[in-house]
């Protein structure tokens, strides 16, 4: 796999749609965040959707999908962007989800702002995402890394769950 850069104890590393399969351990891991966001646990195909699940007429090089793997090759994070995405110069951030025991230490943040920076180089210039309303620590997340609330949309069927998101930005300086 294509290392895409290195921050505190992870790596974060490119992962193939065709072996999207390897995350599946760690969704069905952080069973605390789809019954938040689904309203039930990782589905057992959880992982093979994320390819399915993106905008339609993107190109090959849009999409990238991460694995954050520590000091011993464990994935403990995922993160899913797309580049260019409405727009040129915005990027999409679709998730970024740390198993539960590496959070709360500074992980996220440090994985976030690495990713920022690797997007600044790769000419981002805008980062922007979508965040349920009942992840209150999620949002407050975002809005400390210096994301601001762009607009409410929904409800929207999610799983089991009727979701009201808010679209969230950051300016990359």
């Amino acid at each position: 796999m294509t290392v895409l850069f290195r921050v505190a104890d992870l790596t974060a590393e490119l992962v193939a749609d065709a072996d999207v399969e390897c995350l599946q351990p760690l969704l069905e891991h952080c069973e605390d965040y789809h019954q938040l966001v689904y309203g039930r646990p990782a589905t057992e195909d959880e992982a093979r959707r994320f390819p399915s699940e993106r905008p339609p007429g993107l190109t090959p090089e849009q999409p990238h999908l991460l694995a954050l793997r520590d000091a011993h090759g464990r994935s403990v994070g995922v993160l899913e962007g797309l580049r260019d995405h409405p727009s040129p110069g915005e990027w999409y951030l679709g998730l970024l989800l740390l198993v539960p025991e590496v959070r709360g230490q500074g992980r996220g943040e440090a994985v976030l702002r690495a990713y920022a920076d690797w997007v600044r180089t790769e000419g981002g210039r805008l980062l922007r995402l979508a965040a349920v309303e009942q992840n209150e620590a999620g949002r407050r997340f975002w809005v400390r890394m210096g994301f601001r609330e762009e607009k409410w949309v929904g409800p929207l069927e999610q799983g089991l769950r009727m979701n009201r998101l808010v679209r969230m930005t950051m300016t990359l300086g």
